[in-house]
């Protein structure tokens, strides 16, 4: 499987996982693709620079030969599906309460509000 093969595959799991399978529809959200905005800025230079240094090599005949700066395409699709896969199931877990009760230190005031405390 080449490189562009895994991240295509990648970037449709994901959406079918976010909009069919898990139903969080982080895709949806403008607040999920201006965090997305944040990572892929950060994505881009980190990942531009270790590619222009020579960090990370690419078979061409594995690649479509699409480059943003000094970085393959596929790059950004990988990011894509892990990144949103990342927050995709954090949002799921949360939803089903994997962590009912709050770890330690200071309980937020946010959360006490929810509970309906106001100390």
């Amino acid at each position: 499987m080449t490189h562009t093969e895994a991240s295509l595959l990648g970037v449709l799991v994901t959406v079918v996982l976010d909009l069919w399978v898990l139903r969080t529809r982080l895709l949806t959200r403008l607040a999920y693709w201006v965090a997305y905005a944040i990572v892929l800025f950060f994505q881009l230079l980190t990942n531009g620079w270790l590619t222009w240094r020579g960090v990370f090599l690419y078979d061409p005949d594995a690649i479509l030969g699409w480059r943003i700066g000094s970085q393959p395409v596929e790059d950004v699709l990988f990011g894509f599906a892990l990144v949103t896969q990342s927050m995709m199931w954090w949002v799921w877990w949360g939803r089903r309460g994997v962590q009912p009760e709050p770890g330690p230190g200071p309980v937020p005031r946010v959360a006490r509000l929810l509970r309906g405390r106001r100390d």
